[in-house]
C-alpha cells in the first residue's frame, strides 16, 4: 500500500483578504495538480490511503505520530519544505494542503481541522529534530492560522511562539517568511501576544527579513512584500495608528536603511509599501 496521491486538487497559490500572497504555497506561482504518488510499507501506510480516499481529518491526526518511513515520492511536494519521510510527516502534509485550498474548496475545513485535534501535535513538531517535521509544521499552521482566529489563539496557547521564533534566521527562505507570517497571525489576535512577541525580540526578526539574498524556489517580490507587511502589521494598532514602542525597536533593529533599499526595489508594490512603513517608523525615534 502507500501509493496514493496526497491529493488531487489544483492549487493556484491565491491571496489572503488582505492581498498578499503565501511564501509556503504548494506549486510556486504556477498552476498544477497536486497529485503526488508515494512508496512505503506498512499498516499505517494503508491507514492513510484510507483517510485519504474518505478525508477522514481524524485518522491524519492519529497519524501525525506516525514514524512509518516513506522510501520515495514521484515529485517533489512543495517548493522549498523537504518532502515527509515518515507517513505522520505526510499526513502534516496533507492536513496543510487541504487549509491551503480552504477558502476555493472548503471555508470550514481550518475550524474542522482544528476541532479534530491536529494544532497541539503540529506545534509539537516543532520541536522535533527532523527537518520534515518542523518544516511540515510550519507550512501548516502558516495556512491554518490565516484568516482564522480560532486557530492562531489555540496555536499561540499550544506554545508556537517561541517555537516559530527560532526559525526566523532559517537557512531556508521559505521557512523565515513563512515562520513570519505565521507569528504575524498569532500577534494579530490580542494585544498580549504582540507583547509578547515584541519581548521575545520578534520585532528585531522580522527586520532581519527586509534584506535577503533571492531564492530559486520563491517570487522575491513576494518575500520582500510579505516582510515589509508583517513588520507593518506588528508596529501599527488596529486603527492603523503607529504603536511608538514597536516602532522604535524596528528603527533600533535597522529598519530604515533596509527599509530605504526596499524603496527602490524592482516591484512597484515593494517600493510602495516600504515607504509607508518607513513613513510610518520616521517619526520614532
Amino acid at each position: 500500500m502507500g501509493n496514493k496521491c496526497c491529493s488531487e486538487r489544483k492549487d493556484i497559490p491565491g491571496k489572503d483578504k488582505e492581498g498578499r500572497k503565501s511564501v509556503a504555497a504548494y506549486g510556486g506561482d504556477k498552476k498544477r495538480a497536486i497529485s503526488i504518488g508515494y512508496h512505503s510499507r506498512g499498516d499505517d501506510a494503508e491507514k492513510f490511503d484510507k483517510a485519504f480516499e474518505t478525508n477522514d481529518l481524524k485518522a491524519f491526526v492519529t497519524l501525525l505520530q506516525s514514524n512509518q518511513v516513506i522510501e520515495s515520492f514521484e515529485e517533489r511536494m512543495h517548493p522549498w519544505a523537504e518532502d515527509p519521510k515518515t507517513v505522520g510527516a505526510l499526513a502534516g502534509t496533507q492536513l496543510a494542503i487541504l487549509a491551503s485550498v480552504a477558502e476555493k474548496e472548503n471555508p470550514r475545513v481550518k475550524d474542522d481541522i482544528r476541532e479534530a485535534g491536529a494544532i497541539p501535535p503540529l506545534v509539537e513538531f516543532l520541536r522535533s529534530d527532523e527537518q520534515d517535521r518542523v518544516q511540515t509544521a510550519v507550512v501548516a499552521l502558516s495556512f491554518l492560522t490565516a484568516e482564522c482566529p480560532q486557530n492562531a489563539v489555540e496555536s499561540y496557547k499550544a506554545g508556537a511562539m517561541p517555537l516559530l521564533l527560532q526559525h526566523l534566521d532559517s537557512s531556508v527562505a521559505g521557512m523565515r517568511a513563512a515562520a513570519a507570517t505565521t507569528l504575524r497571525n498569532l500577534c494579530m489576535e490580542k494585544d498580549e501576544y504582540r507583547r509578547k512577541f515584541a519581548d521575545l525580540g520578534g520585532i528585531k526578526g522580522l527586520v532581519g527579513q527586509l534584506q535577503t539574498n533571492p531564492d530559486p524556489a520563491l517570487n522575491h517580490a513576494d518575500v520582500q512584500l510579505e516582510a515589509v507587511l508583517n513588520l507593518q502589521d506588528i508596529i501599527l494598532d488596529e486603527d492603523e495608528n503607529v504603536i511608538p514602542e514597536f516602532a522604535q525597536l524596528a528603527v533600533k533593529a535597522g529598519a530604515e536603511e533596509k527599509l530605504r533599499k526596499l524603496t527602490k526595489a524592482d516591484d512597484e508594490e515593494v517600493r510602495s509599501s516600504a515607504q509607508e512603513v518607513l513613513d510610518s517608523i520616521s517619526g520614532a525615534r
